[in-house]
């Protein structure tokens, strides 16, 4: 019959276990100096070696010929406590045993001498799972246990192990297993089970696994049979079900250039090729976490999510994006994600998803509207901004077409200058340099991308009162917040002692003085109500 390949090269001694040598190392040493505790509680996430580093120490425990601190697996103790011929050790899953009785049940059996071994050992799974007069139950026999009974308790959930049970045992913490020794380990099986893994689809296949050495396995088993015995990333690909990475990384490049129609045209190929739409989106999520710590930490030897790309793709993303765009398109994924898996309508979901990304501006999010504001300064400061033109549309004409009379551009009107407004009286310096010096000290307590919107803003000086105005209703908006406000009163004090700062007037400006305006606003949304006069 065949026997699954995580089952099949499960570790059988500690020097098997991989990525766990911290835990290894110890026990080994315990049972080579013969200093063994009554209780252990292991803890740490799924498939990272809990039951298995237990069993493998209730075996050395009970080993007549132990290796440096590793049973013989051997012996007669060995061979019977692998088969479970052997009664004496005990595997208890208390997601489906936690009620008291079974515990007081194990209570009575407990005192009894062990028949063939040493020890009789109790291995208890998930043991969260106990109820509080179960954990009660057991708190008394491991309060005082007879010499001949050990107990390993193994939990994914610590915090939901009682204080007085865990103080009791000696911890170990299972950390999740590195990719790069999930890979070698998958390609050191493949090549035992005579199958062909490329290095891409096993560092592919480990990132998946989330440091589970158990999920790693699964999905290798699972792409062997699948592949025929030769496994390279495309196979993992059909297998999870995730876009194809070139199809990934388009669909990303096109949100970056909010480029809406290109990106539905990717998820609409995706879908109906029959790929996982959780998956793609986790996957862009993954995608984006990874070119957000390669712009924000690219020194940081970090682990990446995503597998498959290299430092150059990331680069490229890197360079087409902001940080708070990044974050929040994350978010956006992460939320879509969760809503999926309870939608009736997976793909609508999905594309919605998709318009939130590209058209960023329909949300009401500060950080998102500061990050489009920063990315319309950038464009303008590279000269990459199109300005439409406005009135009458010039058209070819040859040389011998007549022009028609309601084609004729009406003439401009010399435009009356309106009387200079008095200058407001100060009675100490200049107002624009008090005002460059309180943002100076502001600048440090700011949000990113606020303080470049108030270097525009308009300052008068009457008296000791520093008045602030602005001709733009989103960045007077911002001026006025509690919050703003609160910081720039508190640079006064520092910057310009005894001035102090009002806000909050709107200037009115003329078409002909707000060149390119409409183009600078036109990110932000309509309900902001922002006008020019």
């Amino acid at each position: 019959m065949y026997q699954a390949l995580y089952r099949k090269w499960r570790p059988q001694s500690f020097s098997d276990v991989v990525g766990q040598s911290a835990v290894t190392d110890t026990l080994a040493k315990q049972i080579e100096l013969g200093k063994t505790s009554h209780a252990y509680l292991f803890s740490g996430s799924r498939g990272t070696g809990k039951t298995t580093c237990a069993k493998i120490l209730a075996k050395a425990i009970n080993c007549e010929n132990p290796f440096h601190g590793n049973p013989c697996n051997k012996c007669p103790s060995c061979v019977g406590i692998t088969s479970g011929e052997i009664m004496d050790v005990v595997e208890i899953d208390a997601a489906s045993n936690n009620g008291v009785d079974y515990v007081r049940d194990l209570r009575d059996e407990a005192v009894y001498s062990p028949a063939n071994v040493k020890k009789r050992v109790y291995i208890i799974d998930e043991v969260h799972m106990f109820s509080t007069s179960a954990f009660n139950a057991l708190l008394k026999i491991m309060e005082e246990p007879p010499e001949h009974v050990a107990f390993i308790l193994a939990t994914t959930e610590l915090h939901k192990v009682p204080a007085t049970i865990a103080s009791r045992c000696q911890r170990f913490i299972f950390k999740r297993i590195p990719l790069s020794a999930i890979s070698e380990r998958l390609q050191s099986i493949a090549r035992s089970e005579g199958a062909e893994l490329e290095s891409a689809a096993a560092d592919y296949i480990a990132s998946l696994s989330d440091g589970a050495m158990r999920d790693a396995l699964s999905l290798l088993d699972q792409c062997i049979s699948v592949g025929d015995g030769k496994v390279g990333a495309e196979t993992v690909e059909n297998v999870v079900g995730l876009a194809g990475k070139r199809q990934t990384f388009d669909m990303a490049l096109a949100i970056a250039e909010r480029d809406l129609a290109k990106t539905l045209t990717f998820l609409n190929d995706i879908y109906t090729s029959g790929k996982n739409l959780t998956s793609v989106l986790t996957e862009l999520a993954e995608v984006f976490r990874d070119v957000l710590i390669t712009k924000t930490a690219a020194g940081e030897d970090l682990p990446r999510l995503s597998a498959r790309y290299t430092d150059g793709e990331l680069k490229t993303l890197a360079d087409e994006f902001d940080s708070l765009r990044l974050v929040s398109a994350i978010e956006q994924l992460q939320s879509a994600t969760s809503a999926i898996a309870a939608s009736s309508n997976k793909r609508i979901d999905a594309e919605l998803c998709c318009v939130r990304l590209c058209e960023g501006a329909a949300s009401a999010d500060v950080d998102l509207l500061i990050s489009r504001v920063s990315e319309l300064e950038s464009k303008l400061a590279r000269g990459d901004f199109k300005v439409k033109s406005v009135g009458v549309e010039n058209k070819p004409r040859s040389a011998n077409e007549p022009q028609k009379a309601s084609e004729k551009v009406p003439e401009k009107k010399p435009v009356q200058q309106s009387a200079p407004a008095p200058k407001a009286q100060s009675s100490s310096g200049d107002a624009k340099e008090i005002w460059n010096s309180i943002l100076t000290v502001a600048k440090k307590s700011l949000s990113p991308g606020v303080s470049p919107l108030f270097a525009g803003v308009l300052a008068t000086l009457s008296e000791n009162t520093l008045s602030l105005s602005s001709d733009n209703a989103f960045v007077l908006q911002m001026l006025t917040r509690s919050e703003n406000m609160d910081i720039l009163r508190s640079a006064a004090a520092t910057a310009a002692p005894g001035i102090n700062i009002t806000a909050g007037k709107k200037v009115e400006v003329k078409p002909q003085e707000s060149s390119g305006i409409d183009e600078l606003l036109a990110g932000i949304p309509d309900d902001m109500d922002i006008t020019v006069k």
